[in-house]
């Protein structure tokens, strides 16, 4: 008797997705930004009081702005990770952004649009 077993190949992805979900659970404050590999300078200090917060199944973004940074709104969206794709659903609309870094205390994420790269690095809180 001859048994032939392949692994598939959505395995590692499987593990990889998995990971990133637990490790993806908390809340994490903007740190910095580029835009096609260039520094952000944007002075707006509202910008750093900027948080986003992940649970096992949606996402609240907390947006800080004003002259004083006294205002604010709150987004809270469903989301899924595949891999290293987080997948964010609002209003009907998807958004893909890839997982650049994600460990204990660094998410670094990179969305494309229109041939220019986006990446934001987020710290936990």
């Amino acid at each position: 008797m001859l048994s032939f077993s392949c692994q598939s190949e959505d395995d590692g992805n499987n593990d990889l997705t998995e990971e990133n979900e637990a490790k993806i659970i908390g809340t994490w404050r903007f740190q910095s930004s580029t835009t096609d590999g260039v520094t952000d300078t944007d002075n707006d200090p509202c910008l750093n009081m900027l948080t986003i917060m992940f649970t096992s199944t949606q996402v609240t973004t907390n947006d800080v702005y004003g002259n004083n940074c006294d205002m604010s709104e709150t987004y809270i969206n469903a989301y899924s990770i595949n891999g290293n794709t987080i997948t964010i659903t609002d209003e009907g609309e998807t958004y893909d952004s890839e997982i650049r870094t994600l460990n204990a205390t660094t998410l670094t994420i990179e969305d494309t649009d229109d041939g220019i790269i986006y990446t934001e690095t987020y710290l936990k809180q």
